[in-house]
């Protein structure tokens, strides 16, 4: 009887049953079935959270530059009544902006100008252009996962959207999501070997200058494997890629020492390369509060190492030398511009690797895919979790305040660095009257200019090149301070126990740090 019919799970079962002519045909479909269900689900999830976060988060600082610039107002005249949102496809005019006012490169801002002149001026419109870039990235990073040998390409595309660099870039109007598709795109192919790999490693150059920490040891990588082979097509890559990066010299001329007083100090060399580290296995990973949140990122960092070793150890070398290619030039980079990586936002700029990151994260599984298990608990942990990289100040909610105090009033801001956040509480009070106090600006000079109506009400933003004004404004009336801003009545008019008399300000006053604005962009 058991020669006829074998006992279920044993070796005579398997070779009976278990291995079929059929069955691996049938297993390979069912894998591929399962992987193409499993990347619909990850980006089906990711553009959900970003589109619910597309419209219910606050402009921030960064984001309000970038209207100004894209509407050809990087250095604004608020006092002329333009509308300072107002899109425009003057890309010569943007193109100046950028060169004398900003630290960027120009394909990200041209492209946002001509979206925002075909859909419409609003900050959401802006942010869906970064939303689609990012499903475009999870698409292609399945696709290069595939084509690298990945057992189960669907993983670091999931990887990569549960990140915190990888949600952020997806709801930002900023050019980090459109440069992470071109450092993805140029991967893939590059791995095909198409000629079009030289131009779009140039473009993505084009969109944020850290894209060729990137670009420049992922094509070295590949010239140095396919010169025997394939020398027509480094040949043609060398050139393309060389043409169009050139242009852009120019440009870097003058940005690289643009910013001298951004993150100033590149420190002890031990203590920068723990920042390094860490944040490059924070923009891996959700962003969570979590207390012994370290515990994952040392899971994530064994993960990546192990990855890295499975890529080398099978000829699959590219992914691992240009994600540690791209760590080197960074601190490489932080040293030679004396910036400190301690002091910036790590996560946020080292977030241009994570999908390489995230490829070395599944290869690592393959290695250790008894980890599995928790490196997904950790992550489900971490997304219930999730806080944003960037916390900047809610001018959403100070304007809702401002709006429902005094629906007249005039709203008094401190140019600051750029006009930035001034266009952050216009946008946000929907293009109400706002007066800008320019630097050494008197507090009459100001009061002449926002009209003796009371209350007037003044959102400080503490930077350098108004705080003093706003001080003295402050001081020089009586004040309220109001959770997020200040009433001011010129008269001497205020109540309550919270006010001041003229001339001394109040003890519950914010600090600087209260309400600095939080920006990865001061000018």
């Amino acid at each position: 009887m058991n020669a006829f019919f074998p006992a279920l799970g044993s070796t005579a079962w398997f070779r009976a049953y278990g291995r079929s002519a059929t069955s691996p045909c049938r297993s390979t479909w069912h894998r591929i079935a399962e992987s193409y269900l499993m990347i619909s689900i990850v980006i089906s999830c990711a553009m959900v959270a970003a589109v619910m976060h597309l419209h219910t988060t606050s402009i921030w600082y960064d984001e309000a530059l970038t209207l100004l610039t894209v509407s050809g107002h990087a250095k604004t005249d608020f006092a002329a009544g333009v509308d300072p949102f107002q899109p425009t496809a003057n890309l010569a005019k943007i193109t100046v902006d950028l060169y004398q006012q900003d630290v960027h490169p120009p394909l990200y801002f041209w492209t946002l100008a001509l979206w925002r002149v075909a859909f419409g001026e609003s900050l959401e419109g802006a942010r869906t252009l970064s939303a689609l870039f990012i499903a475009g990235v999870l698409l292609l990073l399945y696709r290069l996962a595939r084509e690298l040998g990945a057992r189960q390409p669907w993983i670091p595309p999931a990887v990569f959207a549960v990140s915190g660099v990888g949600l952020q870039y997806a709801y930002n109007a900023r050019p980090y999501a459109m440069a992470v598709f071109l450092i993805v795109s140029t991967f893939l192919l590059a791995q095909r070997q198409s000629r079009w790999t030289g131009i779009c490693g140039a473009a993505a150059i084009a969109t944020h200058y850290f894209a060729a920490l990137c670009i420049v040891p992922l094509l070295a990588v590949y010239f140095w494997n396919e010169w025997k082979h394939h020398r027509q097509w480094v040949c043609v890559t060398v050139c393309s890629f060389a043409t169009g990066v050139a242009p852009l010299l120019l440009l870097l001329r003058v940005h690289l020492t643009a910013r001298p007083q951004q993150y100033p100090g590149f420190g002890p060399v031990h203590k920068e390369i723990y920042a390094l580290l860490k944040g490059a296995m924070e923009s891996s990973l959700p962003n969570s509060w979590l207390p012994g949140w370290g515990f994952a990122l040392l899971t994530a960092a064994g993960i990546t190492c192990a990855g890295i070793w499975w890529g080398w150890t099978r000829r699959k070398s590219t992914a691992p030398v240009a994600y540690l290619g791209f760590l080197l030039g960074f601190s490489l980079l932080a040293a030679a511009t004396n910036k400190s990586i301690v002091k910036m936002p790590a996560d946020y700029y080292l977030g241009l690797g994570a999908p390489v990151l995230a490829m070395l994260v599944g290869f690592g599984l393959q290695t250790l895919p008894r980890v599995s298990a928790l490196l997904f608990l950790l992550i489900a942990a971490g997304v219930v979790t999730a806080s944003p990289i960037v916390n900047s100040t809610n001018y959403r909610a100070i304007a809702g305040r401002i709006n429902a105090e005094c629906a007249d009033c005039t709203v008094v801001v401190g140019n600051g660095y750029a006009g930035a956040v001034p266009a952050c509480i216009l946008y946000e009070t929907k293009r109400r009257r706002v007066v800008v106090m320019n630097p050494g600006e008197t507090p009459e000079a100001v009061l002449a200019r926002a009209g003796t109506d009371e209350p007037l009400l003044l959102v400080k933003t503490n930077e350098p090149p108004t705080v003093a004004a706003e001080d003295q404004f402050v001081a020089s009336y009586s004040a309220i301070w109001k959770d997020g801003y200040f009433e001011i009545y010129p008269h001497g008019a205020a109540k309550g126990p919270e006010s001041n008399s003229a001339g001394a300000i109040l003890d519950l006053s914010p600090t600087a740090s209260d309400f600095a604005p939080r920006s990865t962009d001061h000018r």
